[in-house]
């Protein structure tokens, strides 16, 4: 079997993340509309958007080979239960960097896997710990400059300017940057590799 997986992300920083574990990534296109249900708690969330992604992944999945394992996953942050995800606009942005300054938030990815002799669906989340240094008004002015904050949840990245921001971790790197990459590989070696 090819190692190949079908991503559902758009997501240029997942799909280097799939490349990173050693697999060919085809980036299939999915639309849903996510909605950020502040009820539901953030781990069981992130693994409800990933799963509405798969499904529609699925539905158009005839367009692809029957062995095609399909990828899809969600990121959002939690901070004090409140479910935090992509900034809207640069206002918003501001206001999310202030919430996270000098703070520790978690960084929650759902994940979901199917196809390839996969059973139905596998969905799964990863949390980790995020702290950021304390920041002014004009150290969150300047990284907003940069651009980072656009289509990311949290509004920072990790693995671009965003990381000098952190002052600790505790979890996986690679999750906050949108994929357990560790995980998500186990599971795919036990799986459909092995």
């Amino acid at each position: 079997m090819t190692k190949r997986i079908y991503l559902a992300s758009a997501s240029p920083r997942r799909k280097e993340l799939v490349l990173q574990m050693g697999l060919e990534c085809t980036v299939v296109p999915v639309d849903v509309e996510e909605h950020l249900d502040q009820g539901i708690p953030a781990h069981i969330l992130a693994c409800e958007l990933s799963e509405l992604k798969m499904k529609a992944c699925l539905e158009t999945s005839s367009r692809y080979p029957d062995d095609a394992v399909f990828l899809t996953a969600d990121t959002l942050i939690s901070l004090d239960d409140e479910k935090i995800g992509k900034p809207d606009s640069r206002d918003e942005a501001f206001r999310i960097l202030e919430k996270l300054q000098g703070r520790s938030h978690q960084v929650i990815t759902g994940f979901s896997l199917a196809g390839g002799g996969i059973e139905g669906i596998i969905t799964e989340s990863e949390v980790t710990d995020v702290t950021f240094c304390p920041m002014n008004s004009f150290e969150i002015e300047e990284y907003l400059g940069t651009e980072e904050w656009k289509g990311v949840a949290g509004a920072y990245r990790i693995q671009e300017q965003g990381g000098k921001y952190i002052s600790s971790l505790n979890g996986t790197f690679y999750n906050v940057m949108g994929l357990p990459i560790n995980r998500i590989y186990g599971i795919l070696s036990r799986l459909i590799f092995s």
